[in-house]
C-alpha cells in the first residue's frame, strides 16, 4: 500500500468498494455467528466484490477488503471510530486506544495547553482525540504512507481546521525546531517496535528505550525545550524513567493493561506536582482513578496477615502502578504475602474496578488431592483457576484435577505465602 491507494479509497469508487465490502463482511459474520462455518471466504468476498464493480482495478479491490479485516479487528480496542478510519496492520496494532487517548487529551487540556505537537502520530488516533477536545495540532510523522493516513483520517473526521499532519523526521533539528515554534505542549509515542523482525505476524516490541524511535533521551531533551510533554511507552517499563517531579500513569481498559504515560512536572492540572503515581481504570467506557503523592521508593510497606473472608486481585494498572499499598490502605485489607498482589479483607469490600473480589470458602496449602477432594465434595465440576508466584499453568493444574460432572463452579486462587503454595476456593455457585 502507497499514500496513492489511500487516495483511491477516498474517491468515490472507493468509497463504494468499502461500502460494499463492509456489507459484505458483515452478512458473512452473522451467517457465521448463526452456525455457517463456511460463511467467512476471503475468495468469496473478493469476487463478490469484483462482480459489484466490474470494472474496478483488482488492487483497489483487495485494498478495500483488507481495510474492512482491519476495522473488524480494530473495533474492539477503537470502537466505532474505525468506520472512519484507514489503517495498516501495525497502524492499528500500535494505535492508542479511543477511550485512554480521550482520556489523555482531557489532562492536556486541563494542563493550559492549546498548541499540542504530535510528535510521531502514526495513523492519527491521539491527535483526533486532542482535536475533538478543542486543541490544535501539529502532528508529525516520518513515514508517508502513515502520514498519508492521519491526513485522510484527520479529514474524514472533519478536522483538518484544528490539525495539521506534516511528513518529516522529528529528530531532525530543523523540523523540529518549526514544529515546537508554534506549540505550548507535546506529546510522544515512540515506536516500540521494529517492523523488519516479525514474530507471529506482527513486528516485534523494542524493550530498550535507548533503542525506540525516537529514543528516551531524545523524549527528554524535547521535554526541557517544552515543558508541559508526555510520552506514550509500553506498559513494562520501569519507575526509573519517571520524570523528576513528573507523573507515571497506567492504564488499563476493560481488564486489559494497555498503555502507561509519562507527564513531565508542568502537565499537572492542579499546578503543584502532586501526583506521582496513577493507575487508570476503565470498564464499559467509564473511568476510575488510583493515585499516590509519593514515589514508589518512598512507598511504605502494606501490613501482611492472614487469610479474611476476602481476597482481591487488583487490576493491573495498580500493580504495575505501585499502588497496591494504597489499595490495601482504602480497603481495610492486607497481604497474604509481601511479594504478592493479593489482597485480603475480613469484610465484603463490595464491588469495585480497582480490584476483583472473591469470596473464601476454603484455604488449604496446595496439594492436587486434597484439593480435588474438596472440590468433590462441594459439588463443583468445573474451575476458573488463578494464580499468582506459581510456575504451573492453570490449564495443566485443571487438566490434572480431572474434576467429574458437578452442579457448581468454583474460582480457585493459587498462591505463594512464603515458600508454601497455598489454594482458596472461593465463589461457589
Amino acid at each position: 500500500m502507497d499514500p496513492s491507494v489511500v487516495d483511491a479509497l477516498r474517491s468515490a469508487e472507493g468509497r463504494a468498494l468499502l461500502t460494499d465490502a463492509t456489507a459484505h463482511d458483515n452478512d458473512a459474520h452473522g451467517r457465521a455467528a448463526a452456525g455457517d462455518a463456511r460463511a467467512i471466504d476471503p475468495l468469496k468476498a473478493a469476487s463478490s466484490l469484483r462482480r459489484a464493480h466490474p470494472g474496478a482495478n483488482p488492487s483497489l479491490v483487495s485494498a478495500a477488503l483488507s481495510q474492512v479485516r482491519m476495522r473488524r479487528r480494530a473495533r474492539p480496542r477503537l470502537g466505532d471510530i474505525v468506520d472512519s478510519l484507514l489503517m495498516t496492520d501495525d497502524g492499528s496494532e500500535q494505535a492508542t486506544r479511543t477511550v485512554a487517548a480521550e482520556l489523555r487529551a482531557v489532562r492536556y487540556l486541563g494542563s493550559g495547553a492549546t498548541h499540542v505537537a504530535d510528535l510521531g502520530c502514526g495513523i492519527g488516533l491521539d491527535s483526533i482525540a486532542f482535536a475533538r477536545m478543542g486543541l490544535t495540532v501539529t502532528a508529525v510523522e516520518s513515514d508517508p504512507l502513515t502520514a498519508a493516513l492521519a491526513a485522510a483520517n484527520v479529514e474524514e473526521l472533519g478536522l483538518a481546521d484544528r490539525v495539521r499532519v506534516i511528513v518529516g523526521d522529528v529528530t531532525d533539528d530543523t523540523v523540529l525546531a518549526t514544529v515546537l515554534a508554534s506549540a505550548d505542549a507535546v506529546f510522544v509515542d515512540p515506536a516500540r517496535r521494529d517492523p523488519a523482525s516479525r514474530n507471529e505476524g506482527r513486528s516485534a516490541r523494542v524493550t530498550d528505550p535507548e533503542s525506540w524511535s525516537p529514543r528516551w533521551s531524545w523524549v527528554v531533551g524535547v521535554a526541557a525545550r517544552v515543558p508541559r510533554t508526555a510520552a506514550k511507552v509500553a506498559p513494562g517499563v520501569p519507575h526509573e524513567l519517571t520524570p523528576v517531579g513528573g507523573c507515571a500513569t497506567w492504564t488499563s481498559v476493560d481488564g486489559d493493561l494497555v498503555e502507561a504515560e509519562f507527564a513531565w512536572p508542568a502537565m499537572d492540572s492542579a499546578g503543584n506536582n502532586s501526583v506521582r503515581r496513577r493507575a487508570l481504570i476503565v470498564r464499559k467506557g467509564e473511568p476510575t482513578s488510583l493515585t499516590s503523592t509519593i514515589d514508589l521508593l518512598d512507598q511504605a510497606p502494606p501490613p501482611v496477615g492472614d487469610i479474611g473472608s476476602w481476597l482481591l486481585e487488583p487490576d493491573d494498572a495498580v500493580i504495575r502502578s505501585g499502588l497496591v499499598s494504597d489499595l490495601a490502605a482504602l480497603l481495610g485489607g492486607r497481604l497474604l504475602d509481601p511479594r504478592v498482589a493479593y489482597i485480603t479483607t475480613d469484610t465484603d469490600p463490595g464491588p469495585s474496578p480497582l480490584a476483583a473480589h472473591f469470596r473464601v470458602e476454603l484455604a488449604l496449602p496446595l496439594h492436587i488431592g486434597r484439593l480435588r477432594d474438596a472440590l468433590r465434595e462441594r459439588g463443583v465440576g468445573r474451575v476458573v483457576i488463578k494464580k499468582r508466584a506459581i510456575g504451573q499453568d492453570p490449564d495443566d493444574i485443571r487438566r490434572v484435577l480431572a474434576l467429574p460432572p458437578g452442579p457448581h463452579t468454583a474460582v480457585v486462587l493459587i498462591t505463594r505465602i512464603g515458600d508454601d503454595p497455598w489454594a482458596f476456593v472461593c465463589d461457589i455457585r
